[in-house]
């Protein structure tokens, strides 16, 4: 039994351990806002009703907080039915830095 026990303590030392290094490792990696892109961003082609369109914005949002990659989400209307564009507005009131757009207005969000 104790063998069990001191094998079970172990393998949380372990994992508590690999834990703290990834913490060490991600702050080093990915530092905060300074690495921050300035003026880019990413586009998402919205169509039909948006099926794939709030998980397309989630992973983005997480890859800005994290990474720091680009500043904005444009979400651009490519034909989006009236489902699809209520979807789209209510996923872009939930962040600032993520917005809906038509094609023509592309240039404007890019250039500043």
């Amino acid at each position: 039994m104790q063998l069990w026990q001191d094998g079970l303590v172990a393998m949380l030392a372990a994992v508590g351990l690999a834990s703290l290094m990834w913490a060490v490792v991600k702050a080093v990696l990915y530092a905060g806002p300074e690495r921050r892109r300035q003026g880019a961003a990413a586009l998402i082609p919205a169509q039909g009703d948006g099926e794939l369109l709030e998980q397309q914005i989630r992973a983005l949002q997480r890859l800005r907080q994290d990474q720091g990659a680009f500043d904005r989400i444009l979400v651009v209307d490519c034909g989006l039915s009236e489902e699809g564009a209520k979807l789209a507005r209510l996923l872009v009131k939930e962040d600032r830095w993520t917005v809906l757009c038509k094609m023509e207005e592309i240039g404007g969000y890019l250039d500043g």
